[in-house]
């Protein structure tokens, strides 16, 4: 399982300031130029889409609490 945060930040040394320090180890993606917030129809941070093996998105815009269960469904399929 792999996981990648998108950034909504502006300033990239930012988010590498926040990356280290909250000592986030997935890789990060700074969304520069908007296209996957309109690609996903992000409204708001954070928000949580989980895509399967085959890349198809297997859950979206679910809630923190619901976050484990939803992977542990994923991964049993």
């Amino acid at each position: 399982m792999v996981f990648i945060g998108i950034s909504l930040d502006e300033d990239q040394k930012k988010l590498e300031e926040m990356v280290a320090s909250k000592g986030i180890s997935w890789p990060q993606v700074r969304d520069a130029d908007g296209s996957l917030v309109t690609l996903f129809n992000i409204k708001g941070t954070p928000t949580y889409y989980l895509l399967d093996r085959d890349g198809n998105i297997a859950a979206k815009r679910i809630t923190i609490d619901k976050l484990s269960g939803a992977i542990t469904d994923i991964l049993k399929k």
